[in-house]
């Protein structure tokens, strides 16, 4: 029997939590952390979300969000407009002025993959993600 720390579950969550680590440790130099990094890369991707839409995206509470956009509005990163469809309603929006810290994160993206996958050959990068794609395929199926 493997000892705990050797499980699938405990590999990927350790893995995850160095990488977070790394991220937000690289990220801070910017000022920013990794949760804002979080919201404005999908803000970025998908211009336009409500809010409620986001919080469920991000896997948060509404109130946290409402935190960390009102950080990014007022770094100048982010802009809140009104939902054209539900006046009680904001679409949010990354503002030009957002892009460079996009081109900070999208590096430091980069660089903390590198650091996960040093080691690594192409083929065994292929199957890892390969594998990784199965097993949350798996998950999200088995999910009520």
């Amino acid at each position: 029997m493997p000892r705990p720390e050797e499980t699938l579950g405990f590999l990927l969550g350790d893995a995850v939590r160095l990488m977070r680590a790394d991220f937000n440790r690289r990220v801070g130099q910017h000022g920013i952390t990794l949760a804002q990094a979080r919201t404005l890369r999908y803000l970025a991707l998908r211009p336009g979300l409500r809010q409620v839409e986001l919080a469920a995206m991000l896997e948060i509470a509404p109130m946290t969000l409402v935190r960390l956009l009102d950080q990014l509005a007022r770094a100048g990163h982010i802009e809140r407009r009104r939902d054209p469809e539900d006046r009680r309603a904001f679409r949010l929006y990354a503002t030009p002025a957002a892009r460079p810290m996009l081109a900070v994160i999208a590096r430091t993206v980069g660089e903390v993959r590198g650091v996960a996958l040093r080691g690594l050959s192409g083929p065994e990068r292929r199957t890892l993600v390969r594998a990784l794609q199965v097993i949350k395929h798996n998950l999200a199926a088995a999910a009520p």
